[in-house]
């Protein structure tokens, strides 16, 4: 007996692709979207579709997409991101599993990077495989606010196909992007009391570019590959430079 599908999205301002990722889900049985209070034309590609929209102001990743997961209704789910789509092989493999039955409780899916427009072929970003395709009753996520993770009960297989990840819209999108990500990453380090030296900083972001763009061959994905590593950096960098302002707020907060 075929097994019934439910697809998750979290979603806020993710006009760009979602009408495309919500077109190639018209085969599931259910689709759920969690929004935290977009005002551009997400709600309104929504309503284009079949979907079951919920709000909830963002508390996290890891709990905006665990509480998506407790909004469906079917054994079998799927985890997507608004700026994800399906491909067609990846689609006929995914049905493979529902039709015919698996002993496994989840799958984990390969994610193909596409950044500036351009398909990276190298580089682990488009060879890393995420748990996105499991049992509801099996999995649940780990809390995290930022680069959450399902947790999984039992044994879990791979997909040999894979999904396209759209990463930015734009340069200035995606600088925007890191900047949210590295001040709820700050927050977690301030808890576990991290403190960052300039030399640490110095040398974590020139070991990362060098990482990057030439251990991970990214200098092969053309310019866009080189921005990428360059990005990857300065990420790194402003995360530990956030985590120091944080001791500096809060010290200024005592002082008054």
């Amino acid at each position: 007996m075929k097994e019934k599908l439910s697809v998750f999205i979290i979603t806020y301002n993710e006009e760009r692709i979602l009408d495309k990722c919500l077109n190639k889900l018209s085969w599931v049985d259910e689709i759920v979207v969690v929004d935290s209070g977009s005002t551009d034309a997400t709600l309104e590609i929504c309503k284009k579709y079949h979907v079951k929209l919920v709000h909830k102001d963002f508390e996290g990743f890891g709990v905006q997409k665990q509480f998506a997961l407790e909004q469906t209704t079917h054994n079998w789910v799927l985890s997507i991101d608004a700026d994800e789509i399906l491909t067609e092989e990846l689609i006929a493999e995914l049905q493979g599993v529902l039709d015919s039955g698996t002993s496994n409780n989840g799958y984990y899916l390969k994610r193909k990077h596409v950044f500036l427009g351009k398909v990276f072929e190298y580089g682990p970003e488009s060879k890393e495989y995420i748990l996105r395709f499991f049992k509801k009753n099996r999995g649940k996520f780990d809390g995290k606010k930022v680069h959450e993770n399902v947790i999984l009960e039992g044994p879990s297989g791979k997909l040999k196909n894979n999904f396209l990840h759209f990463t930015t819209r734009s340069l200035d999108h995606y600088i925007e992007k890191l900047s949210n990500y590295a001040s709820i990453f700050s927050e977690g380090e301030y808890l576990k009391n991290k403190k960052y030296g300039i030399g640490y900083i110095f040398i974590k972001v020139k070991l990362e570019f060098f990482k990057k763009y030439f251990l991970e061959l990214n200098f092969l994905n053309g310019k866009e590959g080189f921005y990428w590593s360059y990005l990857a950096a300065y990420y790194m960098g402003i995360k530990c430079m956030k985590t120091n302002e944080q001791y500096k707020q809060v010290k200024k907060q005592l002082m008054f």
